[in-house]
């Protein structure tokens, strides 16, 4: 599968890039026209779109939002006059990263390898499937990632919220570092200090200053998972930073100023944070919600994910494929730990298995458990069926029994018998 399109009406540089890319042997498509691009990203799954900005048939800051929201990765606009002007709206269109030309090939595709290793958090097993919420998931973190707004992850556990928060700042394109904070795991006393830092001798102990997590992530990105561990007497002070971009550190006596996206994780649903939250700062830090679904509501990618894990776990018996028997225990059980369950179920087995297909006797006791119980539960006698249907009915006409009879078309007398399980 190709990863990279070129949508570029220059003949000559499109020839170049193509043939220099593939040398290096990466396989690039190439189309001339607007029309023909928007085509393309309908039909690939393209890893990065190279769109020239000047075409012969639409320009291409006019299909960029387009390509944009239909792309499965990121944009990059090539222009030969760089207009700062027209870089900035491309930049709020959805664009990644602009290039000028002319340019020098080694460079360009120095840059476009460096960026396909970064996405590879992308393609993690967070975002592993084809579900429909895990692709509106993917729509949704390349749309928030251009904007400055906080955005609040809310996930069960298990989930992968880092994982989305860390996409969300490779397509942010900010250059400045990612830094992650578990609020359960910083003692209340030091939280202050940790994100805003302190100066020499502020306190006892201070023998020399130190930068805050805000200071680090200056001109990229801060997570804070366990938003709803934050300190009561801190949120003023998030709170001011986020509305005014300035902080004081700790024996400081002027403010320091940072730009700073700001993204939260919980695994307490939305109602429940308001408990543990300031009104005024959830309604900050929950400017955009990003709810990732839990592994039961999108079951259709569990095989997805175990074929994901056959090639990126150790597997030193060349495991390669699940017998059905396996798999169907496999989708069925609810995975109440998610992905990350299902992870170390798939580690589970590959190290019980020898040969080169997992078997439902790899698989844990609780996994296996519920598929016995499944499969019990499916083998009823057909009475027994019989009885639950017409319970049913009858509590639906309220427990009229000459009603429920009518509406099954049998008498009164054949109810009761069905209603005894005869």
């Amino acid at each position: 599968m190709k990863k990279i399109l070129l949508i570029e009406d220059d003949d000559g540089f499109a020839l170049a890039v193509k043939d220099y890319f593939e040398l290096k042997g990466v396989k690039i498509d190439v189309v001339n026209t607007g029309a023909q691009g928007l085509l393309k990203v309908e039909e690939n799954n393209y890893k990065i779109v190279l769109l020239d900005l000047r075409l012969p048939d639409v320009s291409g800051l006019s299909i960029l939002p387009q390509l944009f929201l239909k792309s499965g990765g990121i944009i990059i606009v090539i222009t030969a006059f760089a207009d700062t002007g027209v870089v900035v709206d491309a930049m709020k269109k959805g664009a990644f990263d602009f290039i000028t030309k002319p340019c020098d090939l080694e460079l360009l595709f120095l840059k476009l390898k460096n960026i396909l290793e970064h996405l590879e958090w992308f393609d993690d097993e967070l975002l592993v499937g084809n579900s429909k919420s895990i692709v509106n998931l993917k729509k949704e973190i390349k749309i928030v990632s251009k904007t400055r707004i906080p955005v609040l992850i809310v996930g069960e556990t298990g989930t992968g919220k880092e994982l989305v928060a860390r996409a969300i700042h490779v397509f942010s394109g900010r250059e400045g570092n990612f830094i992650d904070l578990n609020c359960a795991s910083i003692p209340h006393e030091l939280f202050e200090s940790e994100l805003f830092g302190y100066k020499k001798g502020a306190f006892t102990g201070a023998v020399q200053s130190k930068k805050g997590l805000f200071k680090d992530a200056d001109n990229g990105t801060l997570f804070l998972d366990e938003i709803v561990d934050l300190p009561m007497q801190l949120q003023p002070k998030l709170l001011r930073v986020l509305e005014t971009g300035e902080f004081r550190p700790l024996g400081a006596t002027e403010n320091e100023k940072v730009d700073v996206k700001l993204v939260s994780a919980t695994n307490v649903p939305v109602e429940e944070i308001r408990k543990k939250i300031r009104s005024d700062l959830f309604y900050r830090i929950s400017s955009y919600v990003l709810e990732v679904p839990p592994l039961r509501e999108r079951k259709e990618d569990v095989p997805l994910l175990i074929e994901f894990f056959l090639e990126q776990l150790d597997n030193p018996s060349g495991v390669f494929r699940v017998s059905k028997q396996a798999m169907d225990a496999l989708v069925s059980y609810d995975w109440p730990g998610n992905v990350r369950e299902l992870k170390s179920e798939i580690e589970r087995a590959l190290l019980l298995c020898s040969g080169e297909e997992i078997d439902i006797s790899h698989l844990s006791p609780k996994v296996v458990r519920n598929q016995k119980s499944i499969e019990k539960d499916e083998i009823k006698p057909l009475r027994v069926f019989e009885k639950e249907y017409v319970q049913k009915v009858l509590r639906a006409c309220g427990g009229n029994k000459s009603k429920a009879a009518k509406l099954l078309g049998i008498s009164r007398l054949t109810l009761r018998k069905k209603l005894k399980g005869k």
